[in-house]
């Protein structure tokens, strides 16, 4: 007995010393040696808490996910864990997209310490990930009521426009108290500034685009729309990147005269400079609240004019923008009041798209041979909110030899479908009538369309790529006007398609134009005929005719540079 006591103390004396040896692997960085460490102290010691901590909290940094969790469930079994590791194992969660279990791990963590910070932060990022958007929103007010930290504030300002309990009013305001936040932080950003060349209008106009999505094919098809069609006699691109180095950009048709910027490395300073360096004139920003280090690029004015165009779907609430380009259908004319910028109003929709990257043949509708409507989403989850799973449910309730077919990334994980399920059974739709899928290649993902007869869409956050591409299948999409430009994005790709019928009213305009068209027996023909022509009617309309948007452009372009040099 004398002689397993005297061992135990040895091999818990010698865990203690590979905790200590890896802890200084940490310190220099040495992760992967650290793990390995780490692992041998927890078979000398496994019930050593501390040591059980710091691997998991070392397995994550190495992007080891899976024997982390295995980690976080031994040191939350043992009983003894603490709210920390709650929320620790919490973020595990969310990094692989285990949004469901997330969220419960981090109740329990403020069941141990409430109101802290970061698990309320964290919570909210799970929270709106399953699309619960208004709950993320109650939590992250909570959190900014707990910590000056500017986090929670860059989270709502990112977010409200997707709320639906948020108005435009408070939208504007809440960017508005985010801008102002990120300038007492982020002061010597704001002597970013270039005055107009002179008071005349150079013969070519010097056309900035900065993007972090310039290797993302399928969603930049607005933008290569535009940019392949530029006037390059009237204008120099210049292509500012924070893409990978070196990443292959599917869709664009590189021109000889083209500027790229890998600019990736460069911090804000330093772009700026660069920007100033090549005598911009027009900087286009293409990636708003998507990409939060480079908000602070806009405090000041790195170009003589600066623009928010394509991903900006609200105002900036950054004194940097001086203008941001819509359309008649996403802004209207008496809504100037809630956006910081002037608004430049394009005659076509402000995301007319271009096609040039290979897609699945159109295939006819399934309601021809399975006798039942199938309505379908590729959207996101996190816009899929319960007023969206209301209406979905509704539809369904209301018709007969109907199912929904929905398929996104966060339907890989069999606790968020379950969580999805159980969200319709609330609301009275059997699980049998609802086929959720997860995550493809961009090629098989598109086939899923081959699987649904109508699209519906999410609001008050819309879909964007997800309506051009489901269009491009042959699939129309069910929408309705909106309170916001969020709420009214597939509108403004709707009313130039073949398809502009789809667009109700309201929200119960949409159900009631739901279950008219299930009901309808002419309905399965008529999408057949609707699909078989539909991409041929696409490519020669308005909404993908990118050479007229690229000419719009240019006019807005020309139009404000008029107006700085005249000032």
């Amino acid at each position: 007995m004398d002689n397993r006591k005297a061992t135990n103390r040895s091999e818990s004396t010698d865990a203690g010393i590979l905790l200590a040896k890896a802890r200084g692997l940490i310190d220099k960085n040495q992760l992967d040696l650290a793990a390995a460490t780490l692992q041998e102290a927890t078979g000398l010691n496994p019930n050593d808490l501390d040591i059980l901590r710091t691997l998991a909290q070392v397995l994550v940094r190495i992007d080891q996910y899976l024997p982390a969790l295995h980690v976080f469930d031994r040191l939350i079994g043992s009983g003894q864990a603490t709210a920390m590791d709650y929320t620790d194992t919490g973020d595990a969660l969310t990094d692989v997209g285990e949004y469901a279990q997330a969220i419960e791990t981090y109740r329990q963590s403020l069941d141990l310490k409430p109101k802290n910070p970061k698990t309320l932060h964290n919570l909210a990022r799970a929270l709106y990930r399953l699309g619960r958007t208004d709950e993320a929103a109650d939590h992250l007010k909570q959190c900014t009521e707990q910590s000056d930290l500017i986090d929670p504030w860059l989270s709502l300002a990112t977010i409200m426009p997707g709320c639906g309990q948020s108005g435009q009013q408070e939208i504007f305001d809440m960017r508005k108290e985010f801008a102002a936040r990120l300038a007492e932080q982020e002061t010597a950003v704001k002597t970013i500034r270039r005055p107009w060349p002179g008071r005349s209008i150079k013969k070519r106009l010097r056309v900035g685009y900065l993007s972090e999505f310039f290797h993302c094919g399928n969603y930049m098809k607005p933008v290569w729309g535009l940019i392949n069609n530029h006037n390059r006699y009237a204008f120099e691109i210049h292509l500012f990147s924070d893409s990978p180095i070196g990443s292959a950009w599917p869709g664009y048709h590189n021109h000889a005269g083209d500027r790229i910027h890998e600019v990736a490395k460069l911090d804000n300073l330093a772009l700026g400079a660069l920007i100033q360096s090549q005598a911009i004139d027009i900087l286009v920003d293409l990636n708003a609240y998507s990409t939060p280090r480079r908000l602070a690029l806009f405090l000041g004015h790195p170009a003589p004019v600066t623009v928010a165009w394509f991903n900006m779907y609200a105002t900036s609430g950054l004194a940097g923008f001086d203008y941001i380009i819509g359309d008649p259908w996403v802004v209207r004319s008496d809504e100037a009041k809630y956006y910081t910028e002037k608004i430049l109003t394009l005659p076509v929709s402000y995301l007319t798209f271009a096609v040039s990257y290979e897609v699945p043949e159109i295939v006819d509708p399934p309601c021809i041979q399975a006798g039942e409507l199938t309505f379908g989403s590729l959207i996101t989850q996190y816009k899929i909110t319960p007023q969206v799973l209301d209406a979905w449910a509704e539809i369904l309730k209301k018709t007969q030899h109907t199912r929904l077919f929905l398929a996104n990334k966060a339907l890989k994980s069999k606790w968020n479908c379950q969580y999805l399920l159980d969200q319709f059974r609330q609301r009275g739709v059997e699980a049998e009538r609802v086929t959720l899928s997860g995550p493809r290649n961009h090629h098989g993902f598109l086939q899923y369309y081959d699987q649904m007869d109508i699209a519906l869409d999410a609001f008050p956050y819309n879909g964007g790529t997800t309506t051009m591409e489901a269009l491009w299948q042959g699939v129309p999409v069910l929408t309705h006007d909106g309170d916001r430009w969020a709420s009214r994005t597939s509108y403004s790709l709707l009313a130039s398609s073949p398809v502009g019928d789809y667009v109700a009213t309201d929200c119960q305009d949409m159900i009631d134009h739901a279950v008219a068209l299930a009901e309808n027996p002419q309905t399965p023909i008529r999408l057949r005929e609707l699909r078989r022509h539909m991409r041929e009617r696409l490519s020669y309309g308005q909404v993908c005719n990118t050479r007229a948007l690229s000419k719009h452009m240019e006019a807005l372009y020309k139009k404000v540079c008029v107006s700085m040099a005249a000032a």
